[in-house]
């Protein structure tokens, strides 16, 4: 497994698990972790990566999903300051070269840029999607 092919997300949620999905079926070797085992079952029947049950806020949880062996690592459980200390701790303990986090909370922005975190914000992509569908009427 070489590292650049190297990606795990962290939350199974819809987001997290279609995420998944599409980076494996793009070739990536990819671990997705969640708390909750029941969780996997929203992965593609294409899925080929691995399932890790286990808290990603827990650093022994990290250390035994090989973070450390990871190119990017995202973090899109559906708390805003869990995904922000999961990519701060893949970022500086781990030295993850790519982390990005999903926040839901635009007023959290401060914190990605003040930890020279990447970031989506989730909200403000879907203001710009509904945007482009009704002709930049918002």
């Amino acid at each position: 497994m070489s590292k650049e092919k190297n990606v795990i997300v962290i939350g199974c949620s819809r987001l997290g698990a279609n995420l998944a999905s599409h980076l494996s079926v793009l070739g990536r070797d990819v671990t997705i972790i969640d708390k909750n085992e029941i969780a996997f079952r929203k992965l593609s029947d294409d899925f080929s990566g691995y399932t890790f049950v286990g808290d990603a806020e827990n650093i022994e949880t990290l250390m035994e999903a090989r973070v450390d062996k990871a190119h990017l690592v995202i973090a899109v459980t559906n708390k805003d300051n869990v995904n922000l200390m999961i990519t701060e701790i893949c970022s500086r303990i781990f030295k993850v070269e790519k982390v990005l986090c999903r926040l839901q909370d635009s007023s959290k922005e401060i914190l990605c840029e003040q930890f020279n975190i990447n970031f989506i914000d989730t909200s403000k992509l879907s203001v710009l999607e509904f945007e482009k569908v009704i002709g930049g009427l918002l």
